[in-house]
């Protein structure tokens, strides 16, 4: 009997620790084994323009999906699952083998068993109607789901600059883990979702993802579901302004796609370090990245197989020597160094004599000043210029490579978007250091002297890095942080805060001569042909020496007006020939977009027509 009340006890006791101690944790599990959360996507932020055009939003595209935890066990319930997957097979002309490689295919990219699988993307109409009267059939593994995708209403306008999204896959959510690992703040990855690949979308993906939201359903003993139970609504990301003029971009993508070849193009405001248009050719639309799978997979083999790389961003990842855009630089050092002046005057008898190397010019210019140099680009004068700097094997082109890195040559920009090239500014120690092996090339001799005080040889630059250039000479010496963010609107604004690289090393009166020497190309230099009646403009050209290629780099960058510039622009289009042919043309597109002439002013008719 003693035996039987503690066994009683026990029981009991086990049974009030069970249901009072551990009641509320069990009570929690039997919810959680009960409910089961499906994912509802959020819209992405939008993206603007300065002035609020729609750059990039989200429209919203029903889908046939199958939630696999509603679908019969291929184990335990083969039968009913065929029937299902043939039913619907049917209404969709698919074979039940095609949708089980889809679901084998979210499976195996780790997709939760209650995230919905899309078997039919963009459904239209009739077939949404379809599967809405066979229902009773399907069961409740097959839904008409809303799928968001991203949507750019200006189609390929500022492609490289936005980027574009896909859909989370296996190397995204393994680099995820790992970020996850050093930064936790990082957003968490989950398949179905969208991720931001390039440009803007990719740099401000946390921004534009937005928070998602889920529809909360129970489920029986199986786990299937039996009716939803309520919904946590997603919420939008955040709209992205960014500095970019739409106008000044399509003026600018219109010119350039008229150009030779390829190339890239990019404004910035030289008060300030905006980029108000940034173009790189060949393009692609971002839409395309938003297809359905089947659809995309066509179109992705011919832009990926194009062998001029249209998903380069040109602007900011090629690598150009400057070529005569380069004499700006060296007439900065000269007259910083003292070696140079306004008033110095060399001899240009068709080229320069070093040694027993004759260095050519375009050109035979004769007795020529500083202004007349840069006008009308003589590389003799510039070559003479940088041989007095110094030794021509050491000092010289130390001193020219410092004045380069001041003015950002040779150095990333720092530019809010995922990468950029640093380019590269040559000097005798770099020339040492890539040579070690191989001690006979080691040594800089005074030809890459001349080489380099013209842009040639190994000096390589971005269409970017020279676009900040032309705005450093454009304000006197400041060289700004380029950046392309201009606000974030949400549950509060953050606007951006231009940056101030430094200020470079050259006297305000010799970037002043300079910048007289840029405006003399415009007026009777290289460049005058693209002057423009309606607003002052300073500027170089250039032609860069590619050896792979008879045709050499057209270069040319301005800034206007040349009191108060508001606008500086570089430009290059690849293998076309002369700056002043090729690449000028781009630029006054720009420069007209942004400074249209003024309108006539309207005459009465009865004035029009009076006679004196």
């Amino acid at each position: 009997m003693t035996a039987l009340g503690l066994a009683y006890f026990g029981l009991m006791t086990r049974l009030w620790y069970l249901q009072v101690v551990r009641g509320n944790d069990f009570l929690t599990q039997a919810q959680t084994n009960r409910l089961r959360h499906v994912p509802l996507a959020a819209p992405r932020g939008l993206i603007l323009d300065r002035n609020n055009v729609v750059l990039g939003t989200s429209r919203v595209r029903h889908s046939i999906s199958i939630v696999p935890a509603a679908l019969p066990s291929a184990r335990r319930e083969p039968e009913e699952r065929l029937t299902i997957l043939k039913s619907l097979g049917f209404l969709l002309k698919m074979t039940p083998t095609e949708i089980e490689a889809d679901l084998e295919d979210a499976r195996r990219k780790r997709a939760g068993i209650y995230d919905p699988v899309p078997i039919v993307e963009e459904a239209d109409l009739a077939t949404i109607t379809l599967i809405e009267e066979n229902k009773w059939r399907l069961g409740r593994a097959v839904l008409v789901t809303d799928d968001i995708k991203r949507f750019y209403p200006q189609g390929a306008l500022a492609a490289h600059l936005l980027g574009y999204t896909r859909a989370v896959d296996e190397h995204d959510l393994e680099r995820n883990q790992e970020e996850q690992k050093t930064d936790p703040s990082v957003r968490l990855l989950k398949f179905g979702g969208v991720i931001g690949k390039s440009g803007v979308e990719r740099e401000f993906d946390r921004n534009l993802a937005g928070t998602e939201g889920s529809d909360q359903y129970e489920v029986d003993a199986r786990a299937r579901p039996v009716r939803r139970v309520s919904t946590i609504p997603e919420k939008a990301g955040q709209t992205l302004v960014l500095t970019i003029d739409a106008k000044l971009q399509r003026a600018a993508e219109n010119a350039l796609s008229q150009a030779r070849n390829s190339g890239a193009a990019v404004a910035i405001d030289p008060r300030n370090g905006e980029i108000l248009a940034m173009v790189s050719r060949p393009t692609f639309n971002p839409n395309v990245f938003s297809l359905p799978r089947r659809s995309f997979n066509k179109i992705w083999n011919s832009i990926n197989d194009n062998p001029k790389k249209p998903l380069i961003n040109r602007a900011v990842n090629s690598r150009f020597p400057p070529a005569s855009t380069f004499k700006t630089v060296t007439a900065a050092a000269g007259l910083q160094q003292g070696t140079l002046s306004a008033g110095t005057v060399y001899n240009c008898p068709g080229g320069y004599r070093l040694g027993g190397r004759f260095f050519g010019c375009w050109k035979t210019h004769g007795s020529v000043d500083l202004m007349g140099a840069l006008a009308g680009s003589c590389d003799t004068y510039f070559y003479q210029a940088a041989l007095k700097m110094g030794d021509p094997e050491s000092s010289g082109p130390d001193y020219l490579a410092q004045i380069a890195r001041e003015f950002g040559l040779g150095q990333e920009t720092g530019i809010d978007l995922p990468s950029s090239t640093a380019g590269l500014v040559p000097d005798p120690a770099w020339r040492q250091r890539l040579n070690q092996s191989r001690p006979e090339l080691a040594h800089w001799f005074p030809g890459n002297t001349l080489n380099m005080s013209i842009g040639q040889g190994d000096t390589l630059v971005s269409p970017l890095q020279m676009a900040d250039l032309a705005a450093t000479l454009a304000n006197g010496g400041t060289l700004w942080q380029p950046h392309i963010f201009k606000e974030l609107r949400g549950s509060k604004i953050e606007k951006s805060t231009p940056v101030v690289r430094h200020k470079v090393a050259i006297d305000a009166r010799n970037i002043a001569l300079v910048r007289a020497g840029m405006r003399r190309v415009m007026t009777d230099g290289t460049g005058r042909a693209f002057n423009l009646p309606q607003v002052a403009i300073a500027g170089k050209t250039g032609s860069a020496e590619d050896a792979n290629n008879a045709l050499p780099h057209a270069w040319f960058m301005c800034f206007a007006p040349y009191e108060n510039p508001t606008i500086a622009i570089a430009v290059i289009v690849e293998n076309s020939g002369h700056g002043s042919e090729n690449a000028a043309p781009v630029a006054k597109a720009i420069l007209e977009a942004a400074f249209p002439k003024p309108k006539a002013p309207k005459v009465a008719p009865e004035l029009a027509q009076a006679t004196p």
